[in-house]
């Protein structure tokens, strides 16, 4: 029998399984192949739903179904998360002590943002990138709101949802004119990045929109620390800004079984080939999503399409099939910049961002998204996806898809923040 396990089962790893699932269904029902889906919770979100929540006062439970309902009935799903994988032994340990073996593995356990990694951000500052109920607090908050300064920091790089936190700005623009209190707060933009938004043409569209706005933007601030008592945050560079109301993008690090595991970087995130998704130097295991250390958007957008290439990867090598896939590096974000209206920040290795000007056909695009997101998740839309997005998927050659190097800003996210 050929054993698959799934470590992860969010959208990367739900969608992965799914695929397998459907593609193995013979093999899988003859008793020669097993899929198994390892996840902590039962309850899967809709992550992109937190700003929603955070900024216009959605219920959280409108963003959550239980996984079970998500994978097919071939797929065995283990609710016990994982401590431990070991590469040497192909094995994955659980929490109660149950031992998994495998001949191909996924790891999908994403990353995991963490205000704890800087000193008073905890304490002083509220997130949209810790759950529904941590951005249902945004939302309680702006409601006792009559006045001050807001800021919004990006505290770490690299982060989920690399427009997310300039679609915060937005957000709280049109929530407080709405309130009818605009011209009694401040909105300030925090950003280690040169420029409001780390690619350089997309920050064309984003900057004078800030200023037009009044969006006060500063740059290269690394945020350092935080001063709860005297609603102060500090950075790297030695600046100070006070605030009334802290909304910060906490730092993000590679999941703890990752880690305690030692198979990832320093940051805990796991080195993969861009292109076939396969971890670096390992025969029959991949990695997808915001788990990998490949240097571009961390979205659920880019896992969907990478889960693709590894789980037609998986059974084409099971079936001794040559006919394998690569990723092109497609990012497809979408940021609302209020009053309904949005952009997508779409590019490949290959091809940056490009210039692009904001459209109700777009935010409605955006807002389409979460009403099909759990049918996607089966595999269903397929064929829908492979039409919007573009061909994201390439034979492999001796050169590879587009072997070139990501352009600058490619990802929407350029680095690391140096601590």
């Amino acid at each position: 029998m050929q054993r698959v396990v799934v470590v992860g089962s969010g959208d990367g790893g739900t969608f992965t399984a799914n695929v397998l699932a459907s593609e193995l269904h013979d093999e899988i029902k003859g008793g020669l192949a097993s899929v198994q889906l390892i996840g902590e919770h039962l309850h899967h979100p809709f992550q992109p739903g937190n700003l929603d929540i955070a900024f216009k006062g959605a219920v959280p439970d409108k963003y959550v179904k239980e996984e079970t309902e998500l994978i097919r009935k071939e797929i065995e799903f283990v609710q016990d998360p994982a401590v431990k994988i070991d590469f040497k032994a192909k094995s994955v340990t659980t929490k109660s002590g149950r031992v998994l073996s495998y001949d191909y593995l996924v790891i999908a356990t994403g990353a995991v943002a963490d205000p704890s990694r800087i000193q008073g951000l905890a304490q002083g500052s509220l997130n949209f990138h810790t759950g529904g109920v941590n951005s249902r607090r945004i939302w309680d908050a702006l409601q006792e709101f009559e006045g001050g300064t807001v800021v919004v920091a990006i505290a770490g790089t690299p982060h989920k949802c690399p427009p997310s936190p300039n679609e915060a700005a937005f957000m709280l623009d049109e929530f407080f004119q709405k309130k009818g209190i605009r011209d009694k707060v401040k909105i300030k933009f925090l950003t280690p990045y040169p420029r409001p938004y780390p690619a350089e043409r997309i920050s064309h569209v984003v900057e004078p929109m800030f200023q037009e706005k009044g969006i006060e933007v500063t740059t290269f601030f690394n945020v350092d620390s935080v001063d709860p008592a005297q609603r102060k945050i500090y950075s790297l560079e030695g600046e100070a800004v006070d605030y009334d109301l802290l909304i910060a993008i906490p730092p993000h690090h590679g999941a703890d079984v990752v880690v305690n595991s030692g198979i990832g970087d320093q940051e805990g995130y796991v080195p993969t080939d861009k292109g076939t998704m396969k971890v670096v130097g390992q025969e029959g295991v991949y990695c997808i999503g915001d788990a990998t250390n490949i240097s571009v958007s961390k979205s659920g957008v880019v896992a969907h399409l990478q889960s693709v290439v590894v789980a037609r990867n998986i059974v084409a090598e099971m079936k001794r099939s040559k006919e394998l896939l690569e990723y092109n590096g497609r990012i497809n974000c979408p940021m609302e910049v209020g009053h309904h209206k949005a952009i997508f920040v779409s590019a490949t290795y290959a091809s940056p961002p490009v210039d692009q000007t904001p459209s109700r056909v777009k935010y409605y695009m955006k807002r389409s998204f979460a009403m099909i997101y759990w049918r996607a998740l089966n595999g269903s839309l397929e064929r829908i996806f492979d039409v919007f997005f573009g061909q994201t998927r390439f034979p492999v050659t001796e050169e590879g898809p587009e072997k070139v190097a990501a352009a600058p800003d490619a990802s929407g996210q350029g680095g690391r923040r140096d601590a």
